[in-house]
């Protein structure tokens, strides 16, 4: 009758703030706030860097014509020292943004000539819309960059909240490289530019509000430590498991993923196969007013 859904909160889940006026559609849901961009300063010392630089050399691939038949599996100290490193920048993304947060991937990226095209992680580029019409695919840049109404969709890692990129080299031994950031969807000068030194980065949200480039590397050897987050209730959908990130611009990579963290803790409680996570499905914290969530919780 003309009354939008009540939207899903359901495992950490949060409404962006929509305009019924522009589009009749609900913005997609997030799992991240505060917004706010932070550099992280000094959260790897030389040696985690060097660490970091000798297992990328030993396991690194290009997914695009890949050496290994399968993702290699990582020994004991690889996995142990890749994972502990990793766990330092979630800490401290964690005391950044005082919210609760989980490593969900970490990739060793040796970023290549083609960079990486202005986007958000964990939502998706939906359509652009003014007083109640769609506005034509052809026009949908110059709409938006007038002002109209940008709609965004769920992506497949919309259950993940944070993103962070550290530096392994030293900023000066590459051309390029550069991290840029855009206040909105189609504009074309950015309002941010990162180059992080040595062991520092940069951490953001995974949601329209960090549109995000990488600028190709025209000389020299970038190296970057990626990570990704997510809340401790969410549940990771079992086709996002094992994928590892990669697009054209990634170059050679390594990747921890979650199954490669369910694997080894399986291995700690002595089983054969990994459970696919310690939380059957998002938990209900009994807040949800949805439809979907009411329905559910009266069958308890």
């Amino acid at each position: 009758s003309g009354v939008p859904p009540v939207p899903c909160i359901q495992g950490g889940k949060r409404h962006s703030e929509s305009d019924l006026s522009h589009c009749p559609v609900l913005q997609s849901f997030v799992r991240c706030g505060p917004h706010h961009r932070a550099p992280i300063t000094n959260v790897l010392d030389e040696g985690e860097t060097e660490a970091l630089h000798d297992i990328w050399w030993r396991y690194r691939d290009d997914l695009s014509w890949p050496r290994f038949e399968k993702k290699p599996e990582f020994d004991d100290d690889d996995y142990n020292t890749f994972r502990s490193i990793a766990q330092n920048v979630v800490d401290a993304m964690i005391a950044e943004y005082k919210e609760p947060m989980v490593l969900d991937q970490a990739t060793i990226s040796n970023t290549n000539h083609i960079g990486h095209p202005p986007h958000a992680d964990n939502v998706q580029f939906d359509s652009v819309w003014w007083k109640g019409k769609k506005i034509r695919a052809e026009d949908e840049v110059l709409a938006a960059q007038d002002g109209a109404y940008v709609l965004w969709r769920s992506e497949k890692t919309s259950y993940r909240s944070y993103s962070c990129t550290v530096s392994l080299v030293d900023p000066n031994d590459y051309e390029g490289g550069e991290v840029q950031f855009f206040s909105k969807f189609g504009d074309k000068d950015s309002v941010e530019i990162h180059k992080c030194p040595q062991g520092c980065g940069i951490a953001f949200c995974g949601c329209q509000r960090n549109i995000h480039a990488v600028t190709g590397v025209r000389r020299g050897f970038r190296l970057q430590l990626l990570i990704w987050t997510r809340p401790p209730s969410v549940r990771v959908p079992d086709s996002q498991a094992s994928v590892c990130y990669f697009r054209p611009g990634t170059g050679l990579g390594v990747w921890l993923t979650t199954s490669d963290m369910y694997k080894r803790e399986a291995r700690k409680r002595g089983r054969e196969e990994p459970l696919q996570a310690w939380v059957p499905k998002d938990d209900d914290d009994g807040t949800c007013e949805c439809e979907k969530c009411c329905v559910e919780r009266k069958k308890l």
